[in-house]
């Protein structure tokens, strides 16, 4: 994780953190969970992507011509990204970071995954969906565009 940041999920459900490599990967990340989130590196709250609108302008202006070409490229590196989410803020964690190192690798998903439905208060099920679309980019079966219809 030495070349990751740590970002932010701007949304108003629960509070999500997330690791990538730069501001063009959490966007994608980002507007792919949904175009009214965003994110921001959590100790550089200047470094942000959109949130609603302006989404089309800033990949744009981030060189980012032809995103499906851009995702799928990137796949494995979003598919980390996306894998990354933790609900909870940026102090808790550090908890669940450490919590995870100490169990096997076996019971790592189980114990997130148990924790992310106890502690998940809204109903969009953002943690899930995300696990779901770094499983289909891993596979890459997923590509923007693909992300809103049906999460099977």
């Amino acid at each position: 994780m030495d070349n990751l940041k740590l970002w932010v999920l701007d949304n108003p459900s629960d509070p999500y953190t997330f690791y990538a490599p730069n501001v063009e990967i959490a966007g994608i990340v980002a507007c792919s969970l949904s175009g009214g989130f965003g994110a921001h590196q959590a100790d550089n709250s200047r470094e942000r992507t959109p949130i609603l609108f302006g989404w089309e302008e800033w990949f744009e202006e981030k060189g980012i011509l032809d995103l499906p070409a851009y995702a799928k490229e990137n796949a494995d590196t979003i598919a980390d990204a996306f894998d990354s989410f933790l609900i909870g803020d940026v102090n808790k964690r550090k908890d669940v970071e450490h919590m995870l190192e100490l169990l096997p690798e076996d019971k790592k998903q189980e114990w997130r995954d148990s924790r992310q439905e106890r502690m998940r208060s809204s109903l969009d099920q953002i943690g899930e969906r995300a696990y779901l679309y770094a499983k289909r980019y891993r596979e890459h079966s997923c590509t923007i565009g693909d992300n809103h219809d049906n999460n099977s």
